[in-house]
């Protein structure tokens, strides 16, 4: 019996950076499908798809969508680890993101303070230098962007602070990586994720 060619798709990112993945399809059109498909949940993440096999490119997919402008979010997160596996979280989220980072109270609240930077998203820890995550809670508008409270704090009583002071949700920080990186890409989808309409119900 003859050996089918196998397939894969290589998925460019706007950043230049190539993806290889395999793929159990068998024909060109569910290869064709699924590229589409790729390029669609992506929402803008990548611009084209190369459908090969073994013997190099045989179609390549582009993306159809204009640009996407990316999700702004600031982290407000002191320690260095943390920042490190939640920006590498960010880099491979469905969703463009725009991260700045602030590592103490006091910075967050001067970078929240400069003409023209309205984040989409803040990503607070509580546990920071200087003003604490409840004292960036008090000084800052929530009703500017939804704040969630990312923190390793097991103590309910710090859920039910943060929630009262105006948070949009308390996420614990889960000791497995992959559930911490599911867990940052579920905040910027639900809280971040442009769909036209998610600033607009946010009262002014």
């Amino acid at each position: 019996m003859d050996k089918k060619p196998t397939m894969s798709l290589q998925c460019l990112r706007k950043n230049g950076r190539r993806e290889i993945t395999r793929v159990p399809t068998r024909t060109l059109s569910e290869a064709r499908d699924l590229a589409k498909r790729v390029l669609r949940i992506g929402n803008g993440l990548y611009t084209e798809v190369d459908i090969c096999t073994d013997d190099g490119t045989i179609e390549t997919i582009q993306n159809p969508a204009g640009p996407v402008n990316p999700s702004e979010v600031l982290l407000v997160e002191d320690n260095a680890g943390d920042a490190l596996l939640i920006g590498r979280a960010l880099a491979e989220c469905p969703t463009p993101v725009h991260l700045r980072i602030a590592r103490d109270g006091e910075q967050a609240l001067q970078i929240l303070e400069e003409p023209g930077f309205t984040p989409d998203l803040i990503i607070l820890d509580l546990n920071i230098p200087g003003i604490s995550g409840y004292g960036v809670m008090a000084a800052y508008p929530m009703r500017k962007a939804p704040v969630v409270v990312f923190s390793a704090s097991q103590n309910e009583a710090d859920v039910g602070r943060v929630l009262s002071l105006g948070a949009k949700d308390f996420v614990h920080k889960p000791l497995d990586l992959d559930d911490y990186k599911t867990a940052v890409a579920g905040m910027v989808e639900k809280w971040a994720a442009h769909d036209g309409a998610d600033m607009q119900a946010l009262p002014s």
